[in-house]
């Protein structure tokens, strides 16, 4: 005999759009090397911005020195 199914028996994965938790894994090499590389590139290029360098570069613990420019007392004007 054949048995018949009385409700639709599948389930919807959760997704956003086409973004599913299992290509969001998929993907998570590939975001971290773009999301690295775009972050050295923004910090090679507002290196020499003084706006950059006093909110975020001199504060990072043990390089932030290489931006703190200290200067003989021979060269201050009077």
């Amino acid at each position: 005999m054949v048995a018949y199914v009385s409700k639709f028996a599948a389930k919807t994965a959760p997704h956003f759009g086409s973004l599913t938790l299992s290509n969001l894994i998929n993907y998570t090499p590939n975001l971290i090397l773009w999301g690295g590389a775009s972050a050295a590139i923004i910090a090679t290029f507002t290196e020499g911005w003084p706006k950059f360098q006093d909110t975020f570069y001199k504060k990072i613990p043990y390089f932030g020195s290489h931006w703190i420019v200290e200067k003989d007392p021979e060269d201050l004007p009077n």
